[in-house]
């Protein structure tokens, strides 16, 4: 069972007893850069709260939110108040966030303001982090950051000082698109032996192309030509027919050519597969310094990002249209990315142990199938996941 439908069962129990006693690489951007953020409104404190709001606050302070709960901005908010009530956060000038969807959002709402205005803490959004996020750590450029799990554990095995305090339930399989142009005869990827296939190496819709490969028999330099590509430079190079297929997330940049008509989505990750039963999960990673120097601030922080990113999920038109606003990348394809990865917008809810199993597994796999992991760099089960953030 996925660990999105074991979450999905555990949502309703706890909302009627709170009543009672009451009344969870995007894509490249360019270069790294920081921004300030804190815009918005007035401070939760201000405000007064629902009883339903307040309970479900309550709530959400000890669970993840799923899919089954109606995360309201009013209900965000009061768990704002009850973070505030919860931690005593360290001192920090600056918090430092990858940008994205869920950073995009809090900061136009206001919501980093109301949790740490009182804290002298400012939030500032950083842009192109994606393949950076080591260096920028290193320089304190970066505090917190997103990725899926072989990016981290590539890092990890390279020596990076990192530490993981939150994992997403799996992906479905069509977080991957394996496309074509629109007019090649190309029909399926059984059809791309003898091609040449596009995909950028330091991300994970690598491992999920190699896996249908490896699926087939298949041997690389043998069956298929792999190109090594970047994100940003893979449409491009399938526009000018450089290569036969792309192996990407169907990132805004990409998903308008297959919008359009200009693309072919022929396959994507494997069903039940290795990358979508574990392998595919995305990973929130710090510096293991300051996950130990700022531990209640990371822990209000993700509390709120699993929030947002279930108010996402409920508001998904709306939100797309703000981000058009923020990003301007138009709604439809922030839409249909966002559809793509919806089941990564919630946090893994197996016990941490089954974690630790499952991501050992990949780690051997990664071992058996990519020359950059080796028993010589294998990370020790006990440094995938820092234990201080896992319920």
């Amino acid at each position: 069972m996925k660990r999105s439908e074991i979450a999905t069962k555990i949502a309703s129990i706890g909302l009627a007893a709170a009543l009672l006693l009451t009344a969870c690489g995007g894509k490249d951007t360019g270069a790294a850069g920081s921004a300030s953020s804190n815009s918005g409104a007035a401070t939760a404190e201000a405000k007064t709260f629902s009883a339903e709001a307040t309970a479900l606050a309550e709530e959400l302070i000890n669970r993840y939110p799923t899919e089954n709960d109606n995360i309201t901005e009013e209900v965000i908010e009061a768990t704002i108040a009850k973070l505030k009530e919860t931690y005593k956060f360290e001192t920090l000038p600056e918090l430092k966030l990858a940008s994205g969807d869920w950073v995009y959002i809090s900061d136009n709402k206001g919501w980093f303001k109301q949790l740490f205005d009182d804290n002298g803490t400012t939030v500032s959004l950083v842009e192109g982090t994606v393949g950076n996020e080591v260096q920028l750590m290193e320089r304190d450029e970066l505090h917190l950051t997103n990725r899926m799990l072989y990016p981290y554990l590539l890092y990890k095995a390279q020596g990076g000082d990192l530490t993981a305090v939150a994992l997403s339930a799996d992906p479905n399989a069509d977080i991957v698109s394996i496309l074509v142009n629109s007019k090649s005869d190309i029909q399926s990827f059984e059809d791309l032996k003898g091609k040449t296939i596009g995909s950028w190496k330091a991300g994970c819709q690598y491992v999920a192309l190699l896996e249908n490969a490896k699926d087939l028999g298949w041997t690389e330099g043998v069956d298929y030509t792999y190109s090594n590509i970047s994100n940003n430079d893979l449409k491009t190079a399938l526009q000018a027919g450089e290569i036969d297929a792309i192996s990407t997330h169907p990132f805004t940049n990409v998903n308008s050519e297959i919008i359009n008509g200009n693309f072919r989505e022929i396959a994507t990750a494997k069903p039940d597969g290795v990358y979508t039963n574990y392998g595919g999960a995305s990973v929130t990673f710090t510096s293991n310094t300051f996950a130990a120097e700022h531990e209640n601030i990371l822990k209000a922080v993700l509390k709120l990002r699993e929030l947002v990113n279930a108010y996402i999920l409920l508001n998904k038109e709306d939100v797309c249209k703000l981000l058009e606003t923020i990003t301007r990348d138009p709604a439809e394809n922030n839409l249909f990315y966002l559809e793509r990865r919806n089941e990564t917008y919630f946090s893994a809810s197996d016990p941490l142990e089954k974690l630790i199993d499952d991501t050992d597994n990949y780690q051997n796999w990664l071992i058996e199938n990519i020359e950059e992991f080796s028993e010589e760099n294998r990370i020790d089960r006990s440094e995938f996941f820092n234990e201080k953030f896992f319920k």
